[in-house]
């Protein structure tokens, strides 16, 4: 297994953007590996040529983060909406391909913070419709050499894809070797009956992974059974990025339902969580 080590910049500000760029110095000096950018739509904002540079000057790997709302969502039954959506990971891969990122995490698959009952038939009309709009995602994906992994997100988030067997089942049905998974020990605290088991059978889809601790505080600081995520991993062969992924405090933790301060100081929840992180998976 070889893990490089990543921090997603929610930790610090919302929507990444320029001025932003000094969060970029300051990852690589707390010894991280790479940085996973959640730019939200000023990516349009950003001259990628300029960021490609920074990154490469500091000698930092990159990964991004992305959701799908209301207006892009690639699931629904509006047509129009979904469009949207295709177009939105086109223009977002064309982007990251520029800036030297090769993958983009998240729940692409349906909007973020939908949540409704629905009949069986409903349900599985839904799911097909986001199958369908991923086959079309992952072809223009695979033309550029990006990936796309799907993560599952916890039932209080999103209605669709909770667990990692449905993920699993997701990729399966859209059989593009562009659209894969990734998997966040946050999420998999509720949703996963036995974290190390659903690691192990994910091994053929799974690219991308978050490193977190299960109440978003600092890595190794809760309860989350390190050992057994350490086991299953080495157990695949993973090899990929391993990334802390938390919210600022304020408006952005909020928008993550975080009430509390986690830590005095912010950056403790990266800083720490490698210290963490470095010893326990390896």
């Amino acid at each position: 297994m070889k893990i490089k080590f990543g921090v997603n910049t929610l930790v610090w500000v919302l929507d990444f953007s320029e001025k932003g760029f000094s969060l970029l110095e300051k990852t690589k000096n707390m010894g991280f590996d790479a940085i996973e950018l959640t730019p939200g739509d000023e990516f349009r904002k950003m001259d990628p040529e300029k960021l490609h540079k920074k990154l490469d000057e500091l000698g930092l790997e990159v990964s991004l983060c992305g959701i799908f709302n209301e207006s892009n969502d690639i699931s629904t039954d509006d047509a129009v909406i979904r469009q949207r959506g295709i177009d939105y990971m086109r223009d977002y891969t064309d982007w990251g391909k520029e800036i030297g990122a090769r993958i983009i995490g998240g729940p692409l698959f349906s909007a973020l913070g939908k949540k409704r009952y629905l009949p069986d038939e409903e349900r599985k009309a839904e799911w097909d419709r986001s199958a369908d709009s991923l086959k079309r995602i992952g072809e223009d994906a695979a033309k550029k050499g990006f990936i796309i992994a799907m993560e599952p997100i916890n039932r209080f988030e999103i209605d669709m894809i909770n667990t990692a067997s449905q993920a699993i089942q997701m990729c399966e049905q859209v059989d593009n070797p562009s659209i894969k998974m990734m998997l966040d020990t946050f999420h998999m605290n509720i949703e996963d009956i036995n974290i190390g088991d659903e690691i192990r059978a994910s091994k053929k889809h799974l690219v991308h992974f978050h490193t977190c601790a299960n109440h978003r505080g600092v890595p190794g600081n809760d309860h989350i059974p390190w050992g057994e995520v350490n086991k299953a991993l080495n157990d695949i062969d993973y090899e990929g990025y391993g990334v802390i992924e938390s919210f600022a405090q304020g408006e952005v933790a909020a928008f993550a339902n975080i009430w509390r301060p986690l830590v005095e100081d912010q950056d403790d929840i990266p800083r720490e969580g490698l210290k963490f992180l470095r010893k326990a998976l390896k």
